[in-house]
């Protein structure tokens, strides 16, 4: 029921980009990925003796109005595995947007409103940003009125992963970084302890730029001072840039990441160092771009015969 209630799903995004869009043509996002696992280590000392490199290859579909997605994600050669993508719609309701992905096992969704007045959007029930001017009206814009998903990603970048949305990293539209005046003020966040789930995190967020307006640092802090989330610039050099990322999620996992941002070629490399602590257990990982590509097709959905097309184009 839930299969048949999902294609259904497909079918009605189908059909209404189909009617609305019929004379414009849908982009491919082909992304090929390098992942070198490095291993598990305990105190130091590495568990399995080689590397083990895999090959991602993710595949974006957008729709023309880039309300509307289509991911497919292969790993090595096995095209075969998944006929049916995850597909994201971003649609409004009133004055709320909602952001939703579904695939064949789950659907998740996340509400966003925006406040002409204050200058803020309200993402979820609780979490608050407060934007300067410029960077609202482009938003409220490009987001709330044209429905433009890799300009919410954008906006979002640094906290998919808490969403439920950290597969859509990758088509960010980059923008924040592109212009001088565009900047997130402050913001306010709560979430509640997934092992003790009557305690209410409170989260403030800062957020500072240097004098080209590139974002340098991002503090996710709670009232009692503990951090989340901190990532901080270390070069920046023509839309190249590198930044450091710790995360400590309830002191259960620690992440340090080294992160490689190209905004002009859409290049986003990671090295990753991830403890789950109370195993004493360490993991170590790079995730590299080989390609990216980006071509028109007519179709929001591909068959295994037009995956393995694009898999295989130079």
């Amino acid at each position: 029921m839930r299969k048949l209630a999902y294609i259904l799903f497909i079918l009605v995004v189908l059909h209404t980009n189909a009617c609305a869009q019929a004379s414009k043509s849908y982009i491919i996002n082909h992304i090929v990925n390098k992942t070198i696992d490095k291993g598990e280590y305990v105190d130091d000392k590495r568990i399995d003796k080689k590397d083990k490199i895999h090959r991602n290859n993710l595949i974006y579909i957008l729709s023309p109005k880039k309300d509307s997605i289509a991911f497919y994600r292969f790993t090595d050669s096995q095209v075969s595995e998944k006929k049916v993508p995850d597909v994201y719609t971003l649609t409004k309701n009133e004055n709320t947007l909602l952001l939703t992905s579904k695939n064949e096992s789950y659907t998740n969704k996340l509400k966003i409103a925006f406040n002409e007045k204050d200058k803020t959007i309200l993402v979820g029930e609780k979490d608050v940003f407060y934007l300067n001017d410029p960077y609202f009206s482009y938003l409220q814009k490009n987001v709330n009125e044209y429905l433009n998903i890799p300009d919410l990603i954008d906006f979002l970048e640094d906290f998919l992963p808490g969403y439920n949305f950290g597969d859509l990293k990758y088509i960010s539209s980059y923008e924040k970084y592109k212009h001088k005046d565009f900047k997130i003020l402050k913001g306010y966040m709560e979430s509640y302890r997934t092992q003790a789930s009557d305690y209410l995190d409170k989260w403030n967020l800062k957020f500072l730029y240097n004098d080209k307006g590139m974002p340098t640092y991002v503090l996710k802090e709670s009232v009692e001072g503990d951090r989340e989330l901190e990532k901080k610039m270390i070069s920046s050099n023509n839309g190249s840039l590198k930044y450091t990322l710790h995360t400590n999620i309830e002191s259960r996992l620690i992440t340090d990441s080294e992160i490689f941002i190209d905004i002009n070629k859409n290049i986003y490399d990671e090295k990753v160092t991830s403890v789950q602590v109370g195993l004493g257990k360490e993991t170590r990982y790079e995730i590299k771009q080989l390609s990216y590509k980006r071509f028109p097709t007519n179709g929001f959905t591909l068959n295994s015969a037009n995956i393995a097309k694009v898999i295989s184009s130079k």
